[in-house]
């Protein structure tokens, strides 16, 4: 598949990348949710600038700040059942500066 299209997950359906529909900055607000089935419970997804909040089947507590290429900056977090993420993307170029800032780095023995 090209790179300048997204599948929504599980509903199958298969969009366009357009400027306002970006998986990593959408513009437009985006709900999927997903029906209860022989082998998955129901779900959900949400997503909104930098927002980002799915259903989980587990039950768990976390909370905590980032700075990383795959998230950006920003906070995530587990409450029960629910992942919640809201963050502002960073560039490639930026994340591998920040990432060899705060990186270890080994003792020359």
């Amino acid at each position: 598949m090209s790179k300048n299209y997204i599948n929504e997950g599980t509903t199958g359906i298969i969009k366009k990348i357009k400027w306002y529909n970006n998986p990593i900055f959408p513009l437009i607000p985006s709900l999927i949710t997903r029906k209860k089935d022989k082998y998955n419970t129901k779900g959900f997804t949400f997503t909104w600038l930098g927002i980002k909040v799915w259903s989980l089947d587990t039950f768990s507590f976390e909370v905590g700040a980032v700075i990383d290429t795959h998230w950006g900056v920003g906070l995530i977090g587990i409450l029960p059942y629910i992942r919640w993420v809201c963050c502002i993307p960073i560039s490639e170029k930026l994340g591998f500066k920040i990432n060899n800032l705060l990186n270890r780095k080994p003792k020359n023995i």
